[in-house]
């Protein structure tokens, strides 16, 4: 049982890193607060610049292809392929939290949706780590690769569009 649980994390690591890896997004900046209060006396985090923004694109994608590499060390070890898809979840969270500059606004909508769904996959897979039920597992399944072909969709239109919003 051990051993599957492996393989589920393992294989969830390594297909969030590749959707990362062919939409061209990654790493995570966290953008931080600005200190701004909005109406609904909720911190606001200002807009970064274009510059700033593709920056944070940029970490985000270096990120992902650091915690690709160290997917090898959690062939061997649930608890650490654990820790690696979390750390894939703060990046992705740090990301879509960030404010993007009015240019890259809808290009930032479709990489947040992304993301989302990235976060959705990962979870799911860990749920799938705790059933037994054949029939619950295969309705995780199907779920699992909605939300991964979800996440790669919307993550290859965001860069593309991020990709125009830049020229």
């Amino acid at each position: 049982m051990k051993k599957n649980v492996t393989k589920r994390l393992l294989a969830a690591l390594l297909a969030a890193a590749l959707a990362f890896s062919l939409a061209a997004c990654g790493g995570g900046n966290e953008a931080g607060d600005s200190g701004e209060t909005g109406d609904s006396g909720e911190t606001v985090s200002a807009a970064l610049t274009e510059e700033e923004y593709q920056q944070a694109v940029e970490d985000l994608s270096t990120e992902m292809s650091e915690i690709q590499s160290s997917a090898s060390t959690a062939v061997t070890d649930p608890e650490s392929a654990k820790e690696v898809l979390e750390a894939m979840k703060t990046s992705l969270n740090n990301f879509i939290a960030i404010t993007p500059p009015e240019s890259y606004a809808d290009a930032h909508a479709k990489l947040q949706s992304g993301c989302s769904s990235l976060i959705d996959f990962i979870d799911t897979v860990a749920a799938m780590t705790e059933e037994t039920d054949q029939t619950k597992l295969a309705d995780l399944t199907t779920k699992m690769n909605e939300q991964l072909q979800a996440a790669m969709t919307d993550m290859a239109e965001g860069a593309s569009m991020l990709q125009e919003a830049s020229e």
